[in-house]
């Protein structure tokens, strides 16, 4: 048998959560749960600085736990993280901690303090992981091995001094495609960081028939997974517009999966979507205790063909039915001024044979 180390990553940016962070529990009964997580600080240099993760065990067994810093490098635009084996650079040795090895029991908390002694000499901004392994045996796989858990709190560190800067960019701000049958239209925005401290942008777009829509159609929140985009790196930050007629929907099919499939919702025909449309970005990220707005326009057009033919299909047959009903009509008031045309003469005749 040997070990394997089994990490369930937070991404950087998950705010919103509490830090619960697990391994496989298929192959492990490791329950580990940190908040706050990630954990994103600005330290001042030449000060020792305190910060707190609480730990949870939120498994059935007591656990035998360790925590350190480690590096990790991105990919992909931000989005692909690797954990790396050695100890972030320069901050690594500037970390301490008030229980390097502790154990918990079950349902036990703990508070896991962490120093930062930051020298004078410290670069604008760190980011880094601080991993919780499990010392125990861990658990045993069905293949033989055995696995250990581990979690790991993405730590992002600015560093106020003089020269910091915070400066991000609009790349670029496209939609996938620039021409839609329908809704769902996904734009995408490419920010890069061109300064030398963490950020995190925010903002919305606004879609309407020009940029400058006084009421637009709809608002789109920007970075809703609260992203953070690291000095010299580029984050692409998608939003979704779903919000008209005609529309695509996810169908499950038997064998589970699903499929978009096509779909007219009647009671959505008021959101009828068609003819070109801008999107504008408005973000912002804060700098110098100010919010700097960022911007970007894009325009993509909506031809509902499908719709367009069901519904020129509709009005011709319609147009077909009122004219064929009206031609009916016409037929039978014809065939009955002729029949009362025809009862006149014979009554005339009868009477004239008569006299």
């Amino acid at each position: 048998m040997f070990f394997a180390s089994v990490f369930t990553l937070a991404l950087l940016g998950s705010m919103g959560l509490a830090g619960s962070v697990f391994a496989d529990p298929s192959a492990s009964a490791f329950n580990v749960q940190v908040t706050p997580s990630p954990l994103v600080a600005t330290l001042e240099p030449g000060v020792k600085t305190q910060l707190v993760l609480k730990v949870h065990n939120g498994g059935t067994g007591p656990e035998d736990l360790k925590i350190s810093p480690r590096a990790f490098k991105l990919s992909g635009t931000s989005s692909n993280i690797h954990l790396l084996d050695t100890p972030p650079p320069d901050i690594g040795g500037w970390i301490s901690f008030s229980a390097p090895s502790f154990a918990l029991q079950p349902g036990q908390w703990m508070d896991e303090k962490v120093t930062f002694d930051i020298p004078k000499s410290a670069s604008f901004s760190y980011s880094f992981a601080l991993v919780i392994n499990q010392l125990n045996s861990g658990a045993t796989a069905s293949s033989g091995r055995t696995i250990k858990g581990s979690l790991a709190i993405f730590t992002l560190i600015n560093i106020d001094r003089p020269g910091a800067k915070s400066q991000l960019q609009v790349v670029s701000f496209t939609s996938d495609r620039w021409l839609y049958e329908h809704v769902p239209v996904t734009l995408n925005v490419r920010l890069a960081n061109t300064g030398n401290t963490i950020v995190q942008p925010y903002g919305n777009i606004f879609i309407g028939r020009t940029a400058n829509a006084k009421i637009p159609l709809t608002m789109l929140a920007v970075n809703t997974t609260k992203s953070y985009i690291l000095p010299g790196e580029s984050r692409v930050i998608s939003a979704t517009w779903d919000d008209g007629f005609p529309n695509e929907q996810a169908v499950r099919q038997p064998d589970g999966t699903t499929i978009q499939r096509f779909t007219l919702d009647w009671s959505q025909l008021s959101h009828f979507r068609i003819g070109r449309y801008t999107a504008h970005l408005v973000a912002i990220y804060s700098y110098a205790g100010h919010d700097i707005p960022i911007e970007g326009t894009v325009s993509f057009w909506v031809v509902p063909w499908r719709a367009i033919g069901l519904l020129l299909l509709v009005i011709c047959g319609l147009t077909y039915f009122a004219r064929w009903r009206g031609k009916r009509r016409v037929d039978k008031a014809v065939r009955k001024a002729l029949a009362s045309q025809a009862a006149a003469k014979k009554t005339d005749y009868d009477t004239k044979e008569t006299k």
